[in-house]
């Protein structure tokens, strides 16, 4: 299964891979979501809502059960917080934890980028 993205917007150096995009959830407005992965863990982020909740069941069923159960990240942001950020959004925001043994880190991220799909801005 793979999210609906519309564009994403990707960081990355040695020691964190990042990537905020927009899923579309039909029936819902665009959502706009963001991945973390560092060496041993990668975090997710959506704004809490039932389409947040949707669409951290949907990575679960892709990367298997998070670590943590999801937390609310009061005043979180996804995109950046600037006013001319790629995909500016603030609010109260879910976020779920995946750990993994350091050399598990390529697997994951690939399994990241296979979950978020075809996406215009979005490169392994």
């Amino acid at each position: 299964m793979t999210f609906s993205c519309r564009k994403a917007s990707v960081r990355s150096s040695a020691a964190q891979w990042s990537v905020d995009f927009l899923a579309e959830i039909p029936g819902d407005d665009l959502v706009p979501c963001s991945f973390a992965v560092l060496p041993t863990g990668c975090t997710f982020l959506v704004p809490s809502s039932r389409a947040g909740e949707r669409l951290i069941a949907e990575a679960a069923s892709g990367l298997g059960r998070p670590s943590s159960m999801p937390q609310t990240v009061k005043g979180g942001s996804c995109g950046g917080e600037e006013e001319d950020g790629e995909f500016p959004f603030t609010g109260a925001m879910l976020s779920v934890t995946w750990e993994f043994p350091k050399e598990s880190r390529e697997a994951f991220l690939r399994n990241v980028v296979r979950l978020i799909g075809p996406c215009e801005g979005l490169t392994g």
